[in-house]
């Protein structure tokens, strides 16, 4: 194995400042950000000083959410969800992370996502503890994670991350005193080692159509920009740029849909193409046309999705990335999607904390206008639906049919917001391998939906693999919309959303596709009972009806909105028996149910 000495052989420092591009956050006057900085900080509450400070006591946030405790010398390999710890000289090639325990929990820290508040807190207060803390760091992580050795060499797309997130600091502190020659040596030791381990095997992620996709060709691209004197740089630069556009082009729907049918590695996306962009601004050019087009699709589709307090209806595969942690909670979308509507459309969001990622990544830009908020949203590509009303959203998930694998059996899933609150929605995650019986919050039961006995719409064959492929027959009209499947063994499952006067009413059939009954089930999950009790449901036949929290063992009653974090929610369950049975649901509305009309606020909807 190659040693860190054997990279970046004959890399001069003094020219690499000298003519190495820069970013906009090594342009940017630290005194004249430092009070926006402040106001921002106290407005979001969290204080990139205090952040910095608890990392230099030993304590990173992991997943976007707590500060956890990470000060041993075996940090690097050490899951920072179970404290199980990863053989750190075995080559990264003859690892596993398909065990009982779940190697994010290990890969989470080398991100380098404490570098981000690291650069905050030196912006807000100037003070040289913040650089050295970042440099220091750097160099004990290499020391402890030798190339192509251990278990942070194992994934492309995590040495991806942590360039980006190591690129980003350097630039902050190319100029500091504390950058001396030898440690912009390392980093472009890093940069190097980094380059070859994806360049080698970019092929694979290329394969697997999703997020690995486009970030391996980008974390390429970065490479070849800011370290253009390493001997691989300009391969590796032309690799990665015609790489990312192939992908986008493949994996991006023509209504901005993102592969991985998930609105947090939709959110990573736009992420990646602002970096993406912001990279290619900075030796004078721009990605490609088609790119663009495509960046901007991408943009709107998550804009529409988003509410006035950021938040999104949550769908899909969510593993906790966030690549940039700027201006706002997790939960939060406005920073990722308030940044690429000001590079790529030349629009903005009303001004608040979130506007943090606009300025640091990418400097003070002009936009021209706010963006205004869309009345509904109907992408028929990605199967993602809205409809709004003075007082919530309906969000309504129904894939007409794959492109890419799916990472959840979501089919008719529905998200209700009310009076600025979400009463139900998708719990998230938890985690992709979990152990026991927690295999992560994936199946049609922890949906919003009505499931036939103990079955999926899709069987599970795999981590992140449903078979087989169930698509959904899409009708829309101009205030509801109807889709229905046949996931379920002899059942066809129906469900019909309306727009009323005064709310929303949910209508499911489920009907026996040869004389059969089947034990029906229809699910509501929500945050909190209260918010749940505010619907009133219906049903055709003689049901039984619980509320229940914190089922064990993989149960239902749970919410996860981080990664890795799980805690009690509660799941509304009504059960009935039958060939063919009727659950209506509603909110700010009074419903009826007679033998085959609905009638909600006096007004008659026919249910054939």
């Amino acid at each position: 194995m190659r040693p860190w000495k054997e990279f970046a052989v004959g890399f001069n420092p003094g020219r690499w400042r000298t003519n190495a591009p820069r970013l906009p956050i090594a342009r940017l006057d630290r005194t004249h950000l430092a009070p926006q900085l402040e106001a921002w900080s106290v407005e979001a509450g969290a204080t990139p000083v205090a952040e910095s400070d608890a990392f230099a006591r030993g304590y990173a946030r992991v997943f976007s959410h707590q500060l956890v405790e990470v000060g041993r010398p075996d940090r690097w390999t050490r899951s920072v969800l179970t404290g199980y710890s990863t053989d750190p000289y075995a080559h990264w090639s003859r690892l596993r992370d398909n065990g009982s325990d779940d190697i994010k929990g290990v890969w989470e820290l080398s991100r380098f996502s404490f570098a981000f508040p690291l650069v905050r807190a030196w912006l807000r207060d100037g003070d040289d503890r913040h650089v050295e803390l970042f440099w220091s760091t750097l160099e004990d992580w290499m020391t402890r994670n030798p190339p192509n050795r251990g278990p942070n060499w194992m994934c492309g797309q995590e040495a991806a991350f942590r360039l980006m997130a190591v690129t980003f600091a350097v630039q902050a502190f190319r100029d500091h005193p504390a950058s001396t020659d030898e440690r912009l040596t390392l980093a472009a030791r890093l940069a190097e080692a980094t380059g070859r381990r994806i360049a080698f095997h970019l092929d694979y992620a290329l394969s697997q159509k999703n997020n690995h996709g486009i970030a391996e060709p980008i974390g390429l691209q970065t490479i070849g920009t800011f370290w253009p004197m390493l001997g691989g740089s300009a391969y590796w630069y032309r690799e990665g740029k015609q790489a990312l556009a192939a992908q986008c082009a493949e994996l991006i729907a023509p209504d901005g849909g993102f592969s991985q049918h998930s609105t947090n590695y939709h959110r990573l996306l736009l992420q990646l193409l602002t970096w993406s962009e912001l990279v290619e601004r900075t030796v004078r050019d721009t990605l490609p046309e088609s790119v663009r087009e495509q960046a901007v699709a991408a943009t709107d589709f998550l804009a529409k999705l988003m509410e006035s307090d950021g938040t999104v209806p949550r769908y899909g595969a969510d593993d906790g990335a966030n690549l940039f942690p700027f201006g706002g909670g997790f939960e939060d979308f406005r920073p990722a999607v308030g940044a690429a509507l000001v590079l790529f459309k030349g629009e903005r969001l009303p001004a608040g904390p979130w506007d943090e990622a606009a300025l640091l990544l990418l400097g003070p830009l002009a936009a021209s206008a706010e963006s205004v908020p869309h009345a509904a949203v109907e992408c028929r590509d990605s199967g993602v639906y809205t409809l709004r009303h003075g007082r919530g959203t309906l969000f309504f998930r129904a894939p007409s049919a794959f492109r890419t694998r799916p990472s959840q059996s979501d089919h008719l899933h529905v998200s209700l917001r009310w009076d600025g609150e979400w009463l139900t929605e998708d719990p998230g995650t938890y985690s992709y391998n979990a152990p026991g019986g927690w295999g992560g919050f994936a199946g049609s039961r922890f949906h919003n939906v009505v499931t036939i006995g103990g079955f999926d719409a899709m069987r599970r064959v795999g981590r992140f693999l449903w078979l087989p492929w169930v698509g959904c027959e899409v009708r829309n009209y101009l205030k509801s919309m109807q889709a229905s499947h046949l996931g379920f063994p002899g059942f066809k499952s129906q469900r019909r959303v309306l727009k009323v006067a005064n709310g929303f009413v949910i209508i499911d059939r489920m009907t026996g596709l040869v004389k059969q009954d089947g034990t029906c089930t229809l699910r509501w999950h929500g945050r909190r009972r209260a918010g749940l009790e505010k619907l009133t449901v219906a049903c055709s036949a003689p049901s039984t009806e619980e509320y229940v929290t914190a089922l064990p063992d993989g149960g239902e009653g749970w919410h996860s909105t981080h990664y890795g974090s799980k805690e009690p929610s509660w799941c509304r369950r009504i059960t009935a028996t039958g060939s063919d049975v009727t659950f209506v649901t509603a909110i700010g509305c009074s419903l009826r149910l007679e033998a085959k009309s609905l009638f909600a606020d006096g007004e008659e909807y026919p249910l054939e």
